[in-house]
């Protein structure tokens, strides 16, 4: 039996308080695209060994995967672009202001309904997704448990991939910082 399992990042340690302007906010995922994670943001025992009873571990390439990987204490196999967030789209609201994951919240809805310039659009993620799909078929050939630390919206659209070729989801997926979510072929 094949196996995927999807274990979204750690908490990363940035500020998500202060309220900003939409045109802040693509400053603000920069920033979060390069900060390190939450020293107390840790993973449960059950994630640890859910990680090490993995063939192979692969992450993003963002370092909030990799330095999570790295938590879990198993080695990474492989980092790739494939794997990382999908893009947010830029969009200018004057004189609203908001706390950066209300944004994203917005931003991934709007994206759903067909917002976004060609590189930030729902077609382009699921194009990515549909690549990161195939890149971990290919894995699955030679490995029967594969470990993948990403983020929660590339992982929630390649899982999607997945079941729709027939993979099967293994009790709730999580969306949390370090959840789990496990896919099985029969």
């Amino acid at each position: 039996m094949k196996q995927i399992t999807f274990i979204r990042h750690a908490e990363v340690d940035i500020d998500n308080s202060k309220k900003m302007g939409s045109s802040s906010l693509q400053k603000w995922v920069k920033k979060y695209d390069t900060s390190p994670i939450c020293e107390n943001s840790l993973p449960s025992s059950q994630t640890i060994k859910l990680a090490k009873s993995a063939d192979i571990l692969i992450t993003s390439s963002l370092s909030r995967a990799i330095d999570s990987a790295k938590v879990l204490g198993v080695e990474v196999e492989e980092g790739s672009e494939l794997f990382n967030e999908a893009a947010v789209p830029k969009i200018n609201i004057p004189f609203l202001k908001l706390k950066p994951k209300t944004w994203l919240v917005i931003l991934r809805v709007l994206l759903l309904v067909g917002f976004g310039k060609k590189d930030t659009s729902l077609k382009a993620s699921k194009e990515q997704a549909g690549r990161a799909t195939q890149r971990l078929l290919e894995l699955s050939i030679k490995n029967d448990h594969i470990i993948l630390v990403g983020h929660g919206g590339m992982n929630w659209l390649i899982r999607k991939v997945l079941i729709k070729r027939g993979w099967k989801l293994e009790g709730k997926s999580s969306h949390e910082n370090w959840g789990a979510s496990i896919l099985k072929k029969i």
